[in-house]
């Protein structure tokens, strides 16, 4: 995630629980949760806000984000791949793109 992209998602979070977003708040969470994907973090916050009355923090939202993966890769025809996993660098990188494309 792009810093911009951490402002509009604590702008987000900020719409449902009225915390202040400063430039240090901003900081931190880029620190926290900057390596993963907008869209994934901004559904990760949506779902807590449907499910919880707890104060969304990062931990939170990489909580969901994992959850959301796990089920992507569950639910994916394409988490296999047809490599032979005894070659175990070409095998990694096989699952590297695949987990990509996920």
């Amino acid at each position: 995630m792009t810093f911009d992209e951490v402002v509009d998602l604590l702008t987000l979070i900020s719409a449902r629980d009225n915390r202040t977003v400063a430039r240090s708040t901003a900081l931190a969470w880029q620190e926290d949760v900057g390596d993963l994907e907008f869209t994934d973090a901004r559904e990760a916050m949506r779902l807590h806000f449907r499910e919880s009355t707890a104060w969304l923090t990062a931990a939170h939202v990489r909580q969901q984000v994992k959850a959301l993966r796990e089920q992507r890769l569950a639910n994916s025809d394409i988490a296999t791949t047809a490599t032979d996993p005894a070659d175990e660098a070409v095998y990694r990188q096989a699952r590297k793109n695949i987990t990509r494309q996920i």
